[in-house]
């Protein structure tokens, strides 16, 4: 138990510290999700401690990632009435966003010949976090495997997304936020809050429908395919 609270306070610690870090340099590569993260791989590692031993107090952070989730209703609900509008549009991007989505990364790990572990990991890497990590845990995939995949698509996903569509010329708030949160899950979606508040409750709104057509339909691609 000490161990456990030791871990998830080191955590917080270092997360607060890389928080002030970006507020005081505000650039992409002093993103907390980077610099934590890679303070928190390098600590392990010089320590010689396992992801098992740190997941000991590292579970109760992940544990509360679906609850935090749910505090985004509360931006969606602001402009809820511009949503409603867009239902349909927004339902029919889900799905095709989401059917590339899936269906591209089992086709790109079997051109690549990955192992059906890495390919099943790779499957969910859209999808927001928590879901993701269940999608792959009940297909047989890594979770460590997946979280680094989850992490760098929405990483990339969110800093290229906006300037691609930009560029593109697609300017209406709900192909953008769709768009980038069918891809980018969460970090797309926040990023998409900090550009309008219209496009960051559909792309809100696009991550959680995202999470709940995946979830059915990531099944239906893996007995398909394996």
């Amino acid at each position: 138990m000490i161990k456990a609270l030791f871990w998830l306070i080191l955590t917080i610690v270092i997360f607060l510290i890389g928080f002030a870090g970006y507020r005081r340099y505000p650039r992409v590569w002093t993103l907390p999700i980077l610099t934590v993260t890679a303070t928190m791989i390098l600590i392990l590692s010089l320590t010689g401690v396992s992801h098992a031993t740190y997941m000991t107090g590292g579970q109760y952070l992940t544990k509360m990632l679906g609850p935090a989730i749910t505090a985004f209703a509360i931006p969606l609900y602001t402009v809820r009435h511009h949503v409603r509008r867009f239902l349909p549009e927004i339902g029919l991007g889900v799905v095709i966003g989401t059917s590339i989505a899936l269906t591209s990364d089992i086709v790109f790990g079997l051109l690549l010949h990955l192992g059906r572990t890495t390919n099943l990991a790779l499957l969910p890497k859209s999808v927001t976090l928590p879901v993701a990590l269940s999608i792959s845990e009940r297909s047989g995939g890594t979770a460590t495997l997946t979280a680094t995949f989850v992490l760098m698509t929405g990483l990339v996903g969110s800093l290229v997304g906006p300037r691609l569509m930009t560029g593109l010329k697609i300017r209406h708030f709900v192909s953008r936020g769709v768009g980038l949160a069918s891809i980018a899950h969460v970090m797309g979606a926040t990023k998409s809050m900090t550009i309008d508040q219209r496009e960051g409750a559909v792309g809100l709104l696009t991550m959680v429908l995202t999470a709940i057509f995946a979830s059915i339909l990531a099944p239906f691609i893996i007995r398909f395919i394996y």
